[in-house]
């Protein structure tokens, strides 16, 4: 069962520098269009053609409901973010030490063959101990230390190099050293799911790590795609999204709020500045002076639009 390797072919490098420039194209492109649609987006919005829409969308907000599913919305979007976050450290820690030994600290594995998926009917010593440790294609396994020599045993699982690739085999005999191998011991490797031993005997310097039973499934995958150069074009564009979103939506509530018409933003800080805004005093000018009132003084804070509400309020009246 071969494991995954921690060097570019020069097919992954080749594949790495015309993904680099796709992705410089398409930063280009998708920069000049996104700028090309907000400032139209501004334009409409200063001309007035957004009015009504900002209105729906601040009353949209200023609801229970909404409140609870933004904010439902936020966390589950911080959970995905940390869970992807985790899955690339993983696949990064993986790539920068796949050829370290696990001496020490643990080496991390991504299985990419089923060589040991499930149990051959002829391997009747899996079945006769009943080693149920089997491992699946994808895998992520966790590898440990290597034991002495002499403590190794039958039926152990270990880690293998073979010229440039890793394999992750059980040992099923151990020869020890005699005339054609004096002073080292040789060890035949086998996966559970085939039905004869590997055609070379293993010598313990190939060793790198011994799995002790600790996999996680099903993520091997994900991880071999973020090591590829398609994952990490993925990846640059993602962080660019997460970079541009923001800047694009602050300026475009820049504009709405330049509009002057209804207090957008957040709506606990938009009723707060109303209420400083529009005292009772500075209500009741603005209602005393309406067209065709008996007083004739000046109304007051004629720079400080009325917000929809109380606009409302004064129609009413």
């Amino acid at each position: 069962m071969s494991v995954s390797r921690g060097y570019m072919t020069s097919f992954e490098i080749y594949v790495f520098v015309l993904c680099s420039i796709v992705f410089t194209l398409l930063t280009a492109t998708f920069s000049y269009l996104i700028g090309t649609i907000t400032k139209q987006e501004i334009e409409l919005i200063r001309a007035g053609h957004r009015d009504e829409k900002i209105r729906q969308e601040y009353e949209r907000k200023s609801s229970i409901g909404s409140r609870a599913a933004r904010w439902g919305s936020r966390v589950l979007s911080l959970l995905l973010c940390l869970i992807f976050t985790a899955v690339f450290g993983v696949a990064v820690y993986i790539r920068a030490n796949d050829d370290r030994p696990a001496n020490g600290i643990p080496s991390i594995k991504v299985v990419k063959s089923s060589s040991m998926a499930e149990k051959n009917e002829k391997n009747k010593y899996l079945f006769d101990h009943q080693l149920d440790d089997q491992i699946q294609m994808f895998d992520v396994v966790i590898c440990r230390h290597l034991p002495a020599e002499e403590d190794l045993k039958l039926y152990d699982v270990v880690v293998y190099k073979q010229d440039d690739m890793y394999v992750i085999h059980r040992i099923v005999g151990i020869e020890e050293p005699n005339e054609s191998h004096p002073n080292e011991r040789h060890f035949l490797l086998q996966g559970d799911a085939v039905g004869r031993p590997d055609q070379f005997p293993v010598l313990y310097s190939q060793m790198q790590g011994i799995y002790q039973g600790t996999r996680i499934p099903y993520i091997g995958s994900f991880v071999m795609f973020l090591q590829s150069p398609a994952g990490w074009l993925c990846m640059l564009l993602v962080v660019f999204a997460m970079i541009v979103s923001p800047i694009v939506e602050k300026v475009l509530d820049n504009a709405k709020k330049e509009r002057g018409i209804f207090p957008y933003g957040d709506y606990r800080e938009s009723f707060r500045s109303t209420r400083k805004a529009y005292s009772p005093s500075t209500t009741m000018s603005i209602h005393y002076n309406r067209p065709g009132s008996p007083y004739s003084e000046p109304m007051q804070r004629q720079d400080q639009p009325i917000p929809y509400r109380h606009s409302k309020w004064l129609k009413k009246r």
